[in-house]
């Protein structure tokens, strides 16, 4: 099985060749770019890299949100586009999990809690646990979800009273400090480096088959807030929900 994987749903770029579990290429970048100018050359690449055609992969992998919505937007976009080319199976994983796999070889287990800055105090969050057993495999212990930084303690605070807890995501020093001090009976990891930022290579753990996309066309990304554009209009248009948000006329 040879996987494509993506990731644009943040920051951070992450594209991946994968052979049978095996990383055959990766291009990451975590610098402020237009994804939809970088993504299509960053998949040239690592194709030219890992020495194979894109008409050689038999699946595709991409990060579905939550995250930036221009971001997650490009890389869906671009995932169903070349699943429809192909006539192949395209899988949609959590964001949030994405930046979770750094610690799959963790003997201790530890509450992983990802977190993706969404402004105002509130974070797209996700609470996770990796498996100590062989094959390593993660547990979703609570949905995705769009929470202020006090809910997300809370959670965190029932799920692991003591820890150990591993706080993971682009943040900044100022929220790294915060979140250091948030859990003052627990055992804390405030991550650093480059393990907050998603890995394409890694993928293949997280693409099981419950992620496989089963509507090409329905395939949408995963908010987990209304858009602003929605928002306004629900604003405008009250007790008129709508899936489309488009006006009829």
């Amino acid at each position: 099985m040879l996987t494509l994987a993506l990731d644009t749903s943040n920051l951070p770029l992450s594209v991946a060749v994968i052979a049978d579990g095996q990383p055959l290429a990766m291009i990451q970048t975590a610098k402020a770019k237009n994804h939809s100018a970088t993504l299509m050359p960053a998949i040239d690449q690592a194709l030219r890299y890992a020495g194979v055609e894109l008409a050689a992969v038999t699946r595709i992998v991409v990060a579905m949100g939550p995250g930036s919505y221009t971001g997650v937007r490009i890389a869906i976009t671009t995932a169903k586009m070349l699943a429809w080319t192909l006539k192949i199976p395209l899988y949609g994983i959590s964001s949030l999990a994405a930046l979770t796999t750094a610690w799959r070889w963790q003997h201790t287990s530890p509450l992983i809690v990802p977190l993706i800055d969404a402004r105002r105090d509130c974070y797209f969050a996700g609470f996770y646990r990796w498996s100590a057993a062989e094959p390593a495999t993660v547990q979703r212990l609570q949905p995705d979800q769009y929470l202020a930084a006090a809910q997300i303690v809370a959670q965190a605070q029932a799920l692991a009273p003591t820890g150990p807890i591993v706080v993971t995501g682009q943040l900044t020093e100022s929220q790294q400090a915060w979140w250091r001090q948030a859990w003052p009976d627990a055992v804390v990891t405030v991550a650093a480096g480059s393990v907050t930022m998603p890995n394409a290579a890694d993928f293949d753990l997280l693409a099981t088959p419950a992620q496989q996309v089963q509507d090409l066309n329905g395939f949408a990304p995963n908010y987990l807030r209304p858009t602003e554009a929605e928002a306004t209009w629900l604003k405008n248009h009250p007790g008129e929900a709508h899936e489309s948000f488009v006006e009829e006329v």
